[in-house]
């Protein structure tokens, strides 16, 4: 059985199940990521019903036991291997040969998986993390920098100061400005596969130093998952590419928006926004629209 045929062994059941049953379905169902990774105890207290009441329901779903259900849980998120991934490329050439419509019909797909998992009290959470830090500090190398550039940018209103360290300057440079990360900070670390070593070094360096570290990456099964203590998952499969950065961005946003609905009023955004505007190219309304030349 896949994870993808489990929650749907559970929402086919929900119907007909007792109401303690129907809780434990509903909690699952609404926070998969967190299901995937809780002990039996933790999920009976999730869903405030008994660890019998756990193990009848996955009997009742006709599964071995709970060992074998949080197993499929956690297969959800397993991101496919370089062979699978590989045999899915030639599969996806022959069938389409199409390779935009493909790069966005994976676009889609990693959108969806990424809103299939969402988690609004990690949000919370990471909102809190933000706000509460003394300073938020960036990690990310290779491809992942321009992104936690972006990241920056977008929550920078937020932060009370920020550190990033994107590789600039080589990694004696970056061992040296993580040394003093500690209590007090937030780490938000992002990497991709082919994850970064150093990266994932970094983030567990300044979790033992005492800072709380957000990890932004693709999956469940990545290695930067063990040293996070807040996780946002956004898929990252792609056709052809090592991995795409859409569904990352996705998190983005949905993050920003969460701090500022959370942190920005309506005087402060309106401000803003006369500050800014200056600045902004702006059309009067009554002007007629020219027509660009090539």
């Amino acid at each position: 059985m896949s994870a993808a045929s489990l929650m749907e062994l559970i929402r086919s059941r929900r119907a007909g199940m007792t109401p303690l049953h129907g809780r434990v379905a509903d909690f699952v169902t609404r926070h998969p990521l967190q299901a995937a990774t809780m002990g039996i105890e933790d999920l009976a207290g999730a869903a405030e019903v008994s660890v019998a009441t756990i193990n009848r329901f996955v009997r009742g779903l006709g599964l071995e036991g709970f060992a074998q259900f949080r197993a499929l849980g956690v297969a959800s998120f397993r991101p496919l291997s370089p062979v699978e991934k590989l045999e899915a490329q030639a599969a996806a050439a022959a069938q389409e040969g199409d390779v935009v419509s493909g790069s966005l019909d994976a676009a889609l797909a990693n959108l969806r998986a990424a809103r299939s998992v969402v988690d609004a009290a990690v949000f919370r959470r990471a909102a809190e993390a933000i706000t509460a830090a003394d300073r938020v500090v960036f990690l990310g190398l290779g491809l992942s920098a321009p992104l936690v550039g972006l990241l920056a940018d977008m929550i920078l209103p937020f932060c009370r100061a920020q550190l990033i360290l994107d590789g600039q300057g080589g990694q004696e440079r970056m061992i040296r400005r993580a040394f003093n990360v500690g209590p007090g900070d937030l780490a938000i670390a992002l990497t991709l596969p082919r994850y970064s070593q150093a990266t994932i070094d970094h983030a567990r360096a300044v979790r033992a130093q005492g800072a709380t570290v957000i990890g932004i990456t693709d999956a469940l099964s990545s290695p930067l998952a063990l040293h996070a203590d807040l996780l946002l998952l956004g898929p990252a499969e792609h056709p052809l590419l090592h991995a795409s950065p859409t569904a990352a961005v996705g998190l983005f946003e949905a993050l920003t928006a969460v701090l500022t609905a959370r942190r920005q009023s309506a005087g402060d955004a309106a401000e803003l926004t006369r500050r800014i505007a200056p600045h902004l190219h702006a059309v009067a309304e009554d002007a007629p629209a020219e027509r660009a030349t090539p």
